[in-house]
């Protein structure tokens, strides 16, 4: 089996599986309507199948696995031909290509499942960090700080490691002092510590925020939000914890209740435990996380010092 680079899509599904279980969904697709295309504003949609569970009231979760979800309420239905809202419950409305599945009442519709893998991803602890490498170069002997665009693109936490080229009879990299600061402006300024002999070039290895700039259903785990691999499934078991804990509050609303439904359908915490077991996960995947990346990294908390692996988790 070839691998897969880890995107925000692939967090999409993993979470479905954590939250449905055995459970399926009933579909259906959206039909070719001769040639008249379903634009982003478009009210009224064709089935393929014409699935009964389709009806006034329902609604319905469109998706492709590359755009963003979109979710539908059902006004009427006339045989194959619904009336639909667009775009409802914070989606937005997108022009679906023929084939595109639609899922029927599904328990958690996809943009759901999608903002609450985004507030995940967002809501990662600092002892979680991205490292990343960058260079720059002081051009002289005199020049003491250099402007560097690639800390200002990713943020910064601290310095991991730092070398520089070799003096003239040397065939190896040496350690240099650095700082990194953070100017009012937005700017980082790289600070040489130590005097130098020539013109160098320092390599620095840093920890910085995830970048979270862009979190769209292609964007990548590692390339793009710079997550190590072994932390792919993290925002899946925040964004499960998150969704089925606030699926609880479904106890408050008498109408869900009736005779079609087991008292031990509906007991008080089932969702509650289920929820708190996925924390409980979610909170030694963390931790596990941290000490891996304390093992690899350590804490460097200025640059004139060694790094160090403290005992506790930060």
């Amino acid at each position: 089996m070839s691998y897969t680079e880890p995107t925000i899509a692939d967090c999409v599904t993993h979470t479905k599986r954590l939250l449905n279980s055995n459970t399926r969904t009933e579909r259906d697709a959206v039909a070719n309507t001769g040639g008249e295309a379903l634009t982003a504003s478009s009210t009224s949609l064709k089935l393929s199948h014409k699935t009964d569970g389709i009806r006034a009231g329902s609604y319905v979760s469109l998706s492709d696995g590359t755009n963003p979800a979109e979710t539908m309420y059902v006004y009427s239905r006339n045989g194959e031909y619904v009336v639909v809202a667009r775009g409802v419950d914070g989606s937005a409305g997108y022009a679906w290509p023929e084939g595109t599945v639609i899922e029927v009442e599904p328990r958690f519709t996809e943009f759901q499942i999608l903002e609450a893998v985004r507030d995940a991803i967002r809501a990662l602890p600092n002892n979680l960090y991205a490292v990343s490498t960058t260079s720059v170069e002081f051009a002289s002997t005199s020049a003491q700080t250099v402007t560097s665009s690639a800390i200002a693109s990713t943020g910064f936490y601290h310095v991991i490691s730092t070398t520089r080229t070799a003096r003239n009879s040397e065939d190896r990299l040496l350690n240099i002092n650095i700082d990194v600061q953070r100017h009012t402006d937005g700017t980082f300024k790289v600070i040489r510590r130590e005097g130098i002999e020539k013109p160098v070039t320092a390599y620095i290895r840093y920890a910085h925020p995830f970048v979270t700039t862009a979190l769209n259903m292609s964007t990548r785990l590692d390339d793009d939000i710079k997550m190590e691999d072994s932390m792919r499934d993290i925002p899946a078991l925040g964004a499960a914890s998150a969704l089925v804990l606030a699926e609880e509050s479904l106890r408050l609303d008498l109408h869900s209740q009736g005779d079609s439904r087991s008292e031990g359908a509906v007991a008080a915490g089932d969702r509650t435990r289920y929820s708190l077991m996925l924390q409980a996960q979610y909170d030694r995947r963390i931790s596990e996380e941290a000490r891996r990346l304390m093992s690899l990294y350590g804490i460097r908390d200025r640059a004139g010092v060694s790094s160090i692996h403290p005992t506790t988790l930060l």
